[in-house]
Protein backbone atom coordinates (compact mmCIF):
# COMPACT_ATOMS: atom_id res chain seq x y z
CA UNK A 1 0.00 0.00 0.00
CA UNK A 2 3.10 2.53 0.37
CA UNK A 3 4.03 1.99 -3.49
CA UNK A 4 0.50 2.90 -3.73
CA UNK A 5 0.90 5.91 -2.28
CA UNK A 6 -1.68 5.22 0.96
CA UNK A 7 -0.38 5.54 4.23
CA UNK A 8 -2.50 3.50 6.85
CA UNK A 9 -1.98 4.49 10.78
CA UNK A 10 -4.30 1.76 11.90
CA UNK A 11 -4.18 -1.67 9.67
CA UNK A 12 -7.43 -2.65 11.42
CA UNK A 13 -9.07 -0.22 9.48
CA UNK A 14 -9.13 -2.04 6.61
CA UNK A 15 -10.96 -4.78 7.86
CA UNK A 16 -13.25 -2.00 8.93
CA UNK A 17 -13.86 -0.88 5.26
CA UNK A 18 -15.44 -4.01 4.69
CA UNK A 19 -15.59 -4.56 0.68
CA UNK A 20 -15.54 -0.98 0.05
CA UNK A 21 -13.16 -0.73 -3.52
CA UNK A 22 -13.22 2.96 -4.55
CA UNK A 23 -12.99 5.66 -1.49
CA UNK A 24 -13.53 9.06 -1.90
CA UNK A 25 -12.43 11.33 0.81
CA UNK A 26 -13.35 14.95 1.72
CA UNK A 27 -14.65 17.22 4.87
CA UNK A 28 -17.41 15.65 7.25
CA UNK A 29 -20.68 16.96 6.40
CA UNK A 30 -20.02 17.46 2.42
CA UNK A 31 -19.91 13.74 1.36
CA UNK A 32 -22.25 12.40 4.42
CA UNK A 33 -24.03 13.86 7.09
CA UNK A 34 -21.81 12.08 9.84
CA UNK A 35 -24.48 10.40 10.78
CA UNK A 36 -24.96 6.72 10.99
CA UNK A 37 -28.28 4.45 11.18
CA UNK A 38 -29.71 1.20 11.90
CA UNK A 39 -30.55 -0.17 8.36
CA UNK A 40 -30.82 -4.05 8.66
CA UNK A 41 -29.91 -6.17 11.11
CA UNK A 42 -30.99 -10.00 12.70
CA UNK A 43 -32.57 -11.13 15.44
CA UNK A 44 -31.16 -14.59 16.69
CA UNK A 45 -30.79 -16.58 13.38
CA UNK A 46 -33.26 -16.70 11.31
CA UNK A 47 -35.34 -12.90 11.67
CA UNK A 48 -33.91 -10.86 9.16
CA UNK A 49 -35.25 -7.07 9.31
CA UNK A 50 -35.08 -3.86 7.14
CA UNK A 51 -35.57 -0.82 7.04
CA UNK A 52 -37.94 -0.04 4.41
CA UNK A 53 -38.06 -3.20 3.04
CA UNK A 54 -40.09 -2.60 0.21
CA UNK A 55 -37.15 0.06 -1.13
CA UNK A 56 -34.28 -2.23 -0.18
CA UNK A 57 -35.44 -5.73 -0.40
CA UNK A 58 -31.52 -6.40 -1.34
CA UNK A 59 -31.02 -5.72 2.15
CA UNK A 60 -32.99 -9.02 3.12
CA UNK A 61 -30.47 -12.14 3.53
CA UNK A 62 -32.04 -14.44 0.50
CA UNK A 63 -32.14 -18.24 0.31
CA UNK A 64 -28.98 -18.73 -1.75
CA UNK A 65 -26.52 -17.05 0.30
CA UNK A 66 -28.72 -18.43 3.76
CA UNK A 67 -28.84 -22.29 2.55
CA UNK A 68 -31.33 -24.32 0.63
CA UNK A 69 -32.87 -25.67 3.91
CA UNK A 70 -33.09 -21.90 5.53
CA UNK A 71 -35.84 -21.25 7.57
CA UNK A 72 -34.99 -17.41 7.15
CA UNK A 73 -37.52 -15.06 7.03
CA UNK A 74 -37.58 -11.57 6.25
CA UNK A 75 -39.55 -8.48 7.79
CA UNK A 76 -39.99 -4.60 7.94
CA UNK A 77 -38.03 -3.03 10.63
CA UNK A 78 -41.32 -1.49 11.60
CA UNK A 79 -42.81 -5.04 12.30
CA UNK A 80 -40.44 -5.80 14.61
CA UNK A 81 -41.99 -5.12 17.55
CA UNK A 82 -45.27 -7.36 16.49
CA UNK A 83 -42.81 -10.22 15.67
CA UNK A 84 -40.99 -10.10 19.07
CA UNK A 85 -42.17 -11.10 22.54
CA UNK A 86 -42.68 -8.18 25.15
CA UNK A 87 -39.31 -10.07 26.86
CA UNK A 88 -36.92 -10.13 24.07
CA UNK A 89 -37.82 -6.25 23.22
CA UNK A 90 -37.14 -5.61 26.91
CA UNK A 91 -33.50 -7.42 26.74
CA UNK A 92 -33.30 -5.73 23.50
CA UNK A 93 -33.88 -2.37 24.41
CA UNK A 94 -31.71 -2.99 27.47
CA UNK A 95 -28.66 -4.16 26.09
CA UNK A 96 -28.98 -1.29 23.79
CA UNK A 97 -29.66 1.66 26.65
CA UNK A 98 -27.56 0.09 29.52
CA UNK A 99 -24.38 -0.83 27.57
CA UNK A 100 -23.68 2.52 26.29
CA UNK A 101 -22.32 5.99 27.36
CA UNK A 102 -24.38 8.21 25.02
CA UNK A 103 -27.14 10.41 25.94
CA UNK A 104 -30.02 12.55 23.96
CA UNK A 105 -29.79 16.48 24.74
CA UNK A 106 -30.96 19.41 23.03
CA UNK A 107 -29.10 20.90 19.89
CA UNK A 108 -28.71 24.63 20.25
CA UNK A 109 -28.56 25.61 16.87
CA UNK A 110 -31.75 23.81 15.48
CA UNK A 111 -33.46 23.22 19.17
CA UNK A 112 -34.28 19.59 18.35
CA UNK A 113 -33.43 16.77 20.86
CA UNK A 114 -30.66 14.57 19.41
CA UNK A 115 -28.02 11.86 20.87
CA UNK A 116 -25.00 12.79 22.01
CA UNK A 117 -21.93 10.37 21.68
CA UNK A 118 -20.56 7.92 19.53
CA UNK A 119 -22.06 7.25 16.07
CA UNK A 120 -22.64 3.57 16.70
CA UNK A 121 -24.30 4.20 20.00
CA UNK A 122 -26.39 7.29 18.87
CA UNK A 123 -27.36 4.90 16.25
CA UNK A 124 -28.61 2.05 18.23
CA UNK A 125 -30.41 4.65 20.71
CA UNK A 126 -32.84 6.12 17.97
CA UNK A 127 -33.21 2.63 16.00
CA UNK A 128 -34.70 2.10 20.00
CA UNK A 129 -36.67 5.40 20.05
CA UNK A 130 -37.89 5.12 16.58
CA UNK A 131 -39.37 1.69 17.32
CA UNK A 132 -40.98 2.99 20.42
CA UNK A 133 -39.06 0.81 23.18
CA UNK A 134 -38.80 2.37 26.80
CA UNK A 135 -36.85 5.68 27.01
CA UNK A 136 -32.91 4.98 27.59
CA UNK A 137 -32.69 7.30 30.30
CA UNK A 138 -35.66 5.25 32.38
CA UNK A 139 -34.09 1.81 31.88
CA UNK A 140 -30.75 2.69 33.14
CA UNK A 141 -32.43 4.37 36.48
CA UNK A 142 -33.84 1.44 37.08
CA UNK A 143 -30.91 -0.62 36.06
CA UNK A 144 -28.32 -1.57 39.63
CA UNK A 145 -24.66 -1.95 37.06
CA UNK A 146 -22.11 -3.67 39.07
CA UNK A 147 -19.18 -3.76 36.49
CA UNK A 148 -18.78 -1.76 33.49
CA UNK A 149 -15.87 -2.83 30.95
CA UNK A 150 -14.93 -0.10 28.05
CA UNK A 151 -14.72 -0.34 24.74
CA UNK A 152 -11.25 -1.21 23.91
CA UNK A 153 -9.53 -1.46 20.74
CA UNK A 154 -7.77 -4.59 21.09
CA UNK A 155 -11.00 -6.15 22.74
CA UNK A 156 -13.52 -4.78 19.57
CA UNK A 157 -16.13 -4.72 21.87
CA UNK A 158 -17.52 -3.49 25.71
CA UNK A 159 -19.63 -4.57 28.23
CA UNK A 160 -21.74 -3.97 31.22
CA UNK A 161 -22.60 -6.10 33.82
CA UNK A 162 -25.92 -5.30 35.71
CA UNK A 163 -28.09 -7.32 38.45
CA UNK A 164 -31.60 -8.52 38.06
CA UNK A 165 -34.49 -8.37 40.40
CA UNK A 166 -34.05 -11.95 40.91
CA UNK A 167 -30.07 -11.72 41.74
CA UNK A 168 -29.27 -13.06 38.33
CA UNK A 169 -26.54 -11.08 36.86
CA UNK A 170 -26.54 -10.06 33.53
CA UNK A 171 -23.71 -9.51 31.32
CA UNK A 172 -24.16 -7.07 27.93
CA UNK A 173 -21.48 -7.03 25.26
CA UNK A 174 -21.41 -5.30 22.18
CA UNK A 175 -18.62 -5.71 19.53
CA UNK A 176 -17.63 -6.90 16.61
CA UNK A 177 -19.60 -9.17 14.99
CA UNK A 178 -16.71 -11.58 13.63
CA UNK A 179 -15.36 -12.12 16.94
CA UNK A 180 -18.32 -11.73 19.57
CA UNK A 181 -20.29 -13.92 17.84
CA UNK A 182 -17.65 -16.84 17.27
CA UNK A 183 -17.80 -17.23 21.22
CA UNK A 184 -21.69 -17.51 21.46
CA UNK A 185 -22.84 -20.64 21.99
CA UNK A 186 -26.79 -20.11 21.98
CA UNK A 187 -28.99 -18.09 19.94
CA UNK A 188 -32.27 -16.32 20.83
CA UNK A 189 -35.68 -17.99 18.81
CA UNK A 190 -38.23 -15.92 17.01
CA UNK A 191 -40.34 -17.34 15.10
CA UNK A 192 -42.42 -15.32 11.93
CA UNK A 193 -45.94 -15.59 12.88
CA UNK A 194 -45.21 -14.15 16.64
CA UNK A 195 -45.52 -17.03 18.43
CA UNK A 196 -42.50 -16.47 20.72
CA UNK A 197 -43.50 -17.25 24.04
CA UNK A 198 -41.53 -19.94 25.88
CA UNK A 199 -43.41 -22.66 27.72
CA UNK A 200 -41.25 -22.07 30.88
CA UNK A 201 -42.61 -18.31 30.99
CA UNK A 202 -39.42 -16.12 30.27
CA UNK A 203 -40.87 -15.13 26.77
CA UNK A 204 -36.65 -15.83 25.60
CA UNK A 205 -37.13 -18.59 24.34
CA UNK A 206 -32.92 -20.00 23.01
CA UNK A 207 -31.32 -22.79 21.65
CA UNK A 208 -28.14 -24.06 20.48
CA UNK A 209 -25.69 -22.56 17.94
CA UNK A 210 -24.26 -26.06 16.04
CA UNK A 211 -22.74 -26.00 12.26
CA UNK A 212 -25.50 -24.94 10.64
CA UNK A 213 -26.15 -22.14 12.49
CA UNK A 214 -22.37 -21.08 12.59
CA UNK A 215 -22.63 -21.08 9.10
CA UNK A 216 -25.52 -19.02 8.83
CA UNK A 217 -23.97 -16.18 10.99
CA UNK A 218 -21.21 -16.27 8.57
CA UNK A 219 -23.42 -16.16 5.50
CA UNK A 220 -25.01 -13.68 7.47
CA UNK A 221 -22.44 -11.24 8.32
CA UNK A 222 -20.65 -11.70 4.78
CA UNK A 223 -23.72 -10.43 3.33
CA UNK A 224 -23.89 -7.45 4.90
CA UNK A 225 -20.40 -6.50 4.13
CA UNK A 226 -20.72 -7.13 0.78
CA UNK A 227 -23.31 -3.68 0.92
CA UNK A 228 -20.37 -2.16 2.41
CA UNK A 229 -22.76 -2.02 5.85
CA UNK A 230 -20.74 -2.12 9.72
CA UNK A 231 -22.10 -5.32 11.57
CA UNK A 232 -22.12 -4.86 15.05
CA UNK A 233 -22.99 -7.43 17.52
CA UNK A 234 -25.41 -7.25 20.75
CA UNK A 235 -24.85 -10.07 22.77
CA UNK A 236 -25.44 -11.32 26.58
CA UNK A 237 -25.06 -14.09 29.40
CA UNK A 238 -26.76 -14.40 32.73
CA UNK A 239 -24.59 -15.56 35.39
CA UNK A 240 -25.73 -17.02 38.49
CA UNK A 241 -23.47 -14.35 40.88
CA UNK A 242 -20.39 -11.96 39.56
CA UNK A 243 -17.79 -12.63 40.04
CA UNK A 244 -17.86 -15.99 38.29
CA UNK A 245 -16.69 -19.08 40.12
CA UNK A 246 -13.15 -19.72 40.11
CA UNK A 247 -12.14 -16.12 38.94
CA UNK A 248 -9.30 -13.94 40.14
CA UNK A 249 -10.44 -10.17 40.92
CA UNK A 250 -8.26 -7.01 40.86
CA UNK A 251 -7.19 -4.91 43.27
CA UNK A 252 -10.33 -2.82 42.83
CA UNK A 253 -12.31 -6.01 43.44
CA UNK A 254 -13.35 -5.95 39.77
CA UNK A 255 -13.40 -8.67 37.32
CA UNK A 256 -10.81 -8.60 34.86
CA UNK A 257 -12.10 -6.50 31.79
CA UNK A 258 -10.59 -9.36 29.10
CA UNK A 259 -12.77 -11.87 30.96
CA UNK A 260 -15.75 -11.56 28.77
CA UNK A 261 -13.50 -12.59 25.10
CA UNK A 262 -12.12 -15.58 27.11
CA UNK A 263 -15.46 -17.58 28.14
CA UNK A 264 -18.22 -18.15 25.90
CA UNK A 265 -21.84 -16.26 26.03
Amino acid sequence: MTKENLLVRVLGSCETMANASVICTDKTGTLTQNEMAVVAGTVGIHAKFVRKLDENPTRACDEERSGPNSRDFAIDMSNLNATLSPQLVELFNASISVNSTAFEDVDPETGAAVFIGSKTETSLLNFAKTLGWANYNATRDATKVVQIIPFSSERKAMGCVVQLADGVHRLYIKGASEILTRKCKRHVVVYQDGANENPRGSGIETAPIGELEEDNISRTITFYASQTLRTIALCYRDFRRWPPDNVQLLNNEEVAKSYPLQNDL
